[in-house]
């Protein structure tokens, strides 16, 4: 994850013609330096339709603010997980930044507690994990070349309903061919995160979570249909909102510090990017006929 605030020197010279004269003037601009910082993507899930024990946490660094290249791993973190009922459970580095287990099968309405130890500081998170509604139904239409769709093609729809009486936030996943595709669109602060205030206790239908993807017969598409907390939605919310020249990935280039939920226990000053979360998913796959 690159952050504009956490960045090498670097001078960059602005050539600039004054007049007709011809003559040039160099401009050396010098960015700061900042802290690298942990970058934390970690998301504890129970799938509706077939719960797992497999848990991932994935642990960057943020990097130089002119480089193309991905997210350096944080390697070496100790990392592990409670629950409120008094479990621990240990996280295993089985690729450089990639942390998993294979013994948490999550439960509804526990609150879980991430730890994490690296390079010296100590680090801390709690999420709920809260329920979500299934999906009812995937399908798809296909949509014509018009000023509301840039590319003809079909579109995936799903329905669902929504709990009465609860206040309910989502974020929505759609993957195709095993891919999770997400444009760098601020109205995916709209599209892809929601709050049921308008629609509470209410039958939704005919919803497309990513209509700015066309897709085409054959393809593999599922839907994954994600419970939030209320902060885990403000945080999704201004990520998609600040991430319009990104590359697609929700934790690639924000051109501002997205607060998270991670504390640096150390070094309190010096909090970690990205989200700890748990949340009950439900998913719904199928093929473009």
């Amino acid at each position: 994850m690159t952050v504009g605030t956490s960045v090498a020197p670097r001078f960059v010279a602005m050539v600039l013609a004054l007049g007709l004269s011809g003559c040039e003037r160099v401009v050396d601009v010098s960015i700061p330096e900042g802290d690298r910082r942990l970058v934390v993507e970690g998301r504890i899930e129970r799938v509706k339709e077939a719960p797992d024990a497999r848990q991932r946490i994935r642990l960057t660094t943020t990097d130089d603010f002119f480089s193309n290249a991905s997210a350096p791993p944080a390697t070496g973190a100790v990392v592990s997980v409670r629950d409120d009922q008094g479990g621990r459970f240990m996280f295993s580095e089985s690729a450089p930044g990639l942390y998993v287990t294979n013994d948490l099968m999550p439960t509804l309405d526990t609150r879980y507690s991430l730890e994490i130890e690296w390079e010296g500081n100590q680090y801390a998170a709690t999420a709920d994990l809260l329920g979500v509604s299934s999906i009812d139904s995937l399908y798809f239409i296909f949509e014509e070349e018009s000023i509301v769709f840039e590319q003809a093609g079909f579109r995936a729809t799903i329905d669902y309903s929504d709990p009465a009486g609860v206040n309910n936030f989502y974020l929505w996943e759609q993957l195709v061919d095993g891919v999770n595709i997400i444009p760098p669109d601020p109205g995916n602060a709209f599209n892809l995160v929601s709050d049921d205030e308008f629609y509470d206790g209410g039958t939704v239908l005919g919803f497309q979570p990513n209509d700015e993807v066309a897709l085409q017969p054959g393809q593999r598409v599922t839907i994954r249909q994600i419970s939030l907390s209320r902060e885990g939605h403000d945080f999704y919310y201004t990520l998609f909102e600040q991430n319009a020249l990104g590359s697609g990935n929700p934790f690639s280039i924000p051109p501002a510090n997205v607060r998270g939920n991670v504390q640096n226990l150390t070094r309190p000053e010096s909090p970690a990017l990205g989200f700890f979360e748990a949340a009950e998913v439900s998913v719904a796959e199928a093929i473009i006929p």
